[in-house]
């Protein structure tokens, strides 16, 4: 079994045992120092989806896949009574936006181009390095962002919520359990001849994604029997995501470390970046 991790590198602070998305630089300085502490505990790889306007916090040196996450427009949150605006500052202040949506399927072909290739041009800019991995902000994608995608040469993308649908997003033609496809150029949730590869986060029983986020909930033993799960049923793909402010919080630290030393113990392990998967 290949197992990829992709973190979605974004400024953040944890209260209460919940990701709030305040622009604190620590959810990235940190969050980023930590998960990477603890993948090389157990020799694993990240593939970090960084949005632009986080760029110039991120270690300069580390040995890692860079891929681009982005976040449009502008919209403020609240959550348990802590407020915060969701959105890229970097990106509102160097694109066009029609909207202040935080979904990027609200947005039409020609901003989401401009979105992605100035966020891919940031990260080369500052970084010296060509992101070919794509991850939507609160993983909403259309048939537009497949398109401006490929457009700006990614070949992978990491948005797919399998099987779910909520108002932002829609991937619910896609089975709970599925494997990385090429998607139709007249639906993404339906398998073509794009050249872009889709590669759906693993999936719960019930509880959502395999991500370290949901033990506050429902405890990172139900995490475990997720991985136990797709092991036994001889899935070759297991993509656990999370959020890199939740690694500034030892709960949460402590949540991966233990996900992935049951991991380690299985037989035939193979953790490498999503670059490294090919279908």
């Amino acid at each position: 079994m290949d197992v990829i991790i992709v973190c979605h590198t974004e400024y953040g602070d944890v209260r209460n045992k919940k990701v709030i998305f305040t622009k604190n630089p620590i959810g990235v300085i940190d969050g980023v120092k930590n998960l990477d502490m603890i993948a090389k505990k157990y020799g694993a790889k990240v593939t970090y989806a960084i949005c632009p306007e986080t760029v110039t916090d991120f270690p300069k040196k580390l040995d890692c896949e860079v891929a681009l996450h982005i976040h449009p427009g502008w919209e403020k949150f609240s959550t348990d009574g802590y407020q915060y605006h969701v959105g890229d500052i970097y990106l509102k202040n160097n694109c066009e936006q029609s909207s202040y949506s935080t979904v990027l399927r609200d947005y039409s072909y020609g901003e989401q181009f401009l979105m992605i290739r100035e966020g891919k041009k940031h990260i080369i800019k500052t970084l010296g390095v060509v992101p070919q991995t794509f991850l939507a902000g609160r993983w909403s994608i259309n048939n537009d962002t497949v398109k401006a995608m490929i457009g700006n040469g990614m070949n992978r993308d990491c948005s797919a919520m399998a099987g779910q649908k909520a108002s932002h997003f829609d991937w619910s033609k896609l089975p709970r359990i599925c494997l990385p496809y090429y998607p139709s150029e007249y639906d993404y949730q339906i398998a073509g001849n794009q050249p872009l590869l889709i590669i759906p986060i693993s999936q719960l029983i019930k509880g959502g994604s395999v991500n370290p986020e949901v033990a506050r909930t429902y405890g990172v033993d139900w995490l475990k029997l997720g991985f136990l799960e797709y092991y036994l049923r001889k899935v070759p793909l297991f993509h656990i995501c999370l959020h890199s402010p939740c690694m500034i919080d030892k709960y949460y630290v402590g949540v991966m470390d233990s996900l992935l030393r049951y991991i380690v113990k299985h037989k035939n392990i193979n953790f490498k970046y999503v670059a490294e998967i090919d279908y």
